[in-house]
């Protein structure tokens, strides 16, 4: 009787051994597995002698870093759509290679002018206020996620595509997307918001895709890092 009392007793501490040690050793796997994937620095970039070192590549456009009106970048017309020259090649490749997989994408806007996005950006705000009822200040809130004011934009660059495919569903649902999302740094884009990203106040979008050069594409790729963490990361270097 003694006996299997002091088995009662022992055999939880040696399960709670078996327990701590577990876990220690699995905490030291998961350490290992994470140094294993250490991020590259600066020094192993990607880089392309070849490719425009275009500054606008790694300028984000926001409130606290806006455009002026001035501003008008160098524009040529690439499937259908006003777009810069260093991304014309690139876009036109990537219609191309999608087509080749079977996505036909449909590339609806690149650049738009502070003018523009002036005008857009009113007008959302005053249908909003109709519907709504809203304040000035709460339609602005709301429109702003999705519609940056002029200046805020970075379609004003004119790195920035729409693209999407013809679907009775979400964009981001279709076979396209996925497509988009897995290949798109191998011709210079990324997406501009995904979900992890909210910089500027910016909601998710899957249709928005910008241009960074294929280098600044891939090194984002490598690091796991979106736009905005890319450009703090670089510049903290």
């Amino acid at each position: 009787m003694q006996n299997q009392r002091a088995l009662l007793f022992i055999l939880p501490l040696v399960m709670l051994a078996i327990l701590a040690v577990g876990i220690f050793f699995g905490f030291k796997f998961y350490q290992n597995s994470v140094s294993d994937r250490t991020p590259i620095t600066p020094s192993e970039f990607v880089e392309d002698a070849s490719e425009s070192s275009n500054p606008m590549f790694l300028r984000a456009v926001n409130s606290a870093s806006p455009l002026s009106e001035s501003f008008v970048p160098e524009i040529t017309e690439s499937c259908g759509i006003e777009i810069s020259p260093d991304a014309a090649a690139s876009l036109e490749m990537m219609v191309d290679d999608a087509k080749d997989n079977g996505f036909d994408l449909m590339v609806v806007e690149g650049y738009i002018s502070y003018a523009d996005q002036e005008e857009r950006y009113d007008n959302a705000v005053q249908e909003y206020r109709k519907k709504s009822d809203a304040s000035l200040v709460m339609a602005e809130a709301h429109v702003k996620k999705e519609l940056p004011p002029a200046g805020e934009s970075e379609q004003q660059t004119g790195l920035i595509v729409y693209l999407t495919v013809k679907t009775d569903g979400k964009f981001a649902d279709t076979p396209a997307y996925s497509w988009l999302v897995r290949h798109c740094v191998d011709y210079g884009f990324i997406l501009r918001y995904p979900e992890k990203e909210n910089a500027g106040g910016m909601s998710y979008s899957s249709h928005l895709f910008r241009y960074v050069g294929r280098s600044n594409a891939l090194n984002m790729r490598a690091l796991n890092m979106n736009f905005d963490e890319f450009i703090a990361y670089t510049a903290a270097q």
